[in-house]
């Protein structure tokens, strides 16, 4: 008899043994699964510039180049073998936080200076509990749009806390005050904001100011789409590299809710070098009204984007995840440059 065949050695269940050591350890992850957004593909119909007449037989034709627009794309096309109905879904991009996950040691800086420039890389295993796990924690069982994980993929990571509050308890709005006096805190390596909320009110927008060369500067992240964090909500938005008005989906309980930036500086935060005419000044959390609003795991810090690029599936016990990372640049030269 074979015994090692004989043994069994029963199954792993990750999520008790991650809760185990989340206190002993900082492998266990917290984690923002984010998917890019799919945006529609430019289709032709018809022949020429015309957008009439007799159409193309056969399915419309795709060039392959995106659109800037994310819409549901339905139309009617008369085929050899009757009317077909061609339908586009809707894929805007997914931001879900709340992703725990055990990491290995990893590879989180390997530099290679190259004729354009210097750029940095890194490598690490993710392990993750079964999709059917994954797939019934809250917002990811409410988000119908998420399946499971897929290649490339982006896991967001807390590199490093730049700014952690403490934990709020009061009425309204809500102000969160960082340098004043002879303090002046940095925030050239902020790249986003982390907070849970919960209140009777809804959540309206939150600012975060900052001086740059003695002049007042504003990211406003306003709730384009609002809601009442009558449970506990996790927000999670960036606030480096924002494009002109930009908006950001942020799923909550399934629902996707669009944030919309204003007030936006693409210099502002690599500005904020620290000093008396250079700093980060307050962040200002607005509500609806005067309700209690609770406010806890405030962050503001430096991500770790982690690109998902293989996994093996251990069925109900565990998925083990390659992931690269994708970006990597040295702080000196985001000090320096911006």
């Amino acid at each position: 008899m074979n015994m090692a065949s004989a043994v069994n050695v029963g199954s792993i269940n990750l999520p008790k043994m991650m809760r185990s050591i989340s206190h002993r350890t900082s492998q266990v992850r917290d984690l923002t699964f984010i998917r890019d957004v799919v945006y529609d593909k430019e289709v032709k119909r018809f022949r020429g510039a015309t957008e009439s007449g007799t159409p193309l037989k056969g399915p419309p034709v795709s060039f392959g180049y995106e659109t800037s627009s994310t819409d549901d794309a339905t139309f009617d096309h008369v085929q050899d073998s009757g009317t077909i109905t061609h339908r586009y879904v809707s894929t805007p991009e997914i931001v879900l936080p709340g992703l725990t996950m055990l990491q290995s040691p990893i590879v989180s800086r390997s530099g290679r200076l190259e004729r354009t420039g210097h750029r940095i890389s890194g490598a690490c295993t993710f392990y993750a509990p079964s999709l059917d796990y994954i797939k019934a924690l809250d917002n990811f069982k409410d988000t119908k749009a998420f399946s499971e994980l897929e290649s490339y993929d982006k896991l967001i990571d807390i590199e490093r806390v730049i700014q952690n509050p403490a934990d709020i308890t009061s009425d309204g709005d809500q102000t969160i005050t960082f340098s004043s006096g002879s303090t002046y805190y940095p925030g050239y390596e902020i790249d986003r904001i982390r907070f849970k909320i919960k209140s009777a009110d809804s959540l309206t927008k939150f600012t975060l100011n900052g001086v740059v060369d003695e002049v007042a500067k504003t990211i406003i992240w306003t709730a384009t789409d609002t809601f009442t964090p009558t449970d506990w909500i996790t927000v999670d938005l960036p606030l480096r590299n924002l494009a002109e008005n930009p908006t950001q989906e942020v799923y909550i309980n399934g629902a996707a809710k669009t944030f919309t930036a204003t007030g936006t500086n693409v210099e502002m935060m690599d500005k904020l070098t620290g000093v008396s005419t250079d700093y980060l000044s307050t962040l200002i959390i607005d509500m609806s009204g005067s309700a209690p609003v609770e406010l806890r795991d405030i962050y503001l810090y430096k991500e770790a984007e982690w690109r998902i690029e293989s996994i093996k599936d251990y069925r109900d016990e565990y998925m083990q995840i390659s992931a690269a990372r994708m970006r990597g640049e040295r702080t000196s030269r985001r000090r320096t440059y911006g």
